[in-house]
């Protein structure tokens, strides 16, 4: 049954089948589109100002 689910691409959300070895992506271009937005700085993950005192 895992086989027909279709779950939405987290990039362009297109529907694709579930049992893609490239989800959460319909696709290995959608992957590459996402991997250059983390490397071209467009995502980031914040810390608030508390976490970097608990880093010293």
């Amino acid at each position: 049954m895992r086989e027909n689910q279709k779950i939405k691409c987290v990039n362009c959300e297109k529907e694709f089948d579930v049992a893609l070895d490239t989800k959460p992506f319909c696709s290995k271009r959608c992957s590459y589109i996402d991997l250059n937005n983390w490397l071209g700085e467009k995502y980031s993950i914040h810390k608030n100002e508390d976490d970097y005192e608990k880093d010293i």
